[in-house]
């Protein structure tokens, strides 16, 4: 997963780099930062809520396989995908 440091760092880089191209100019650059900074830490949020939830589903299985086995790692991405599609993501 990525850090919440390095999602703040890579929040930086896009709304300077999308400035310096000129494709935005921002009136409020602290505000449009401080919201950047909000939306991209609740989406690192639910991905790693979606991740608990996967890996809590195959761990709750009768024999669960070894993490990290192909079995394991198919079951978490089908798990993972379900709970971002659950939370509309």
């Amino acid at each position: 997963m990525v850090s919440e440091e390095k999602m703040i760092h890579i929040v930086h880089l896009l709304i300077d780099g999308l400035e310096k191209a000129g494709i935005v100019s921002y009136p409020d650059k602290p505000g449009a930062m401080k919201e950047a900074k909000r939306a991209a830490l609740g989406y690192l949020s639910n991905m790693e809520a979606c991740s608990e939830i996967a890996r809590k589903r195959i761990s709750s299985q009768k024999s669960p396989p070894p993490e990290n086995s192909r079995q394991w790692d198919t079951l978490y991405a089908k798990y993972y995908e379900e709970e971002l599609q659950k939370k509309g993501g």
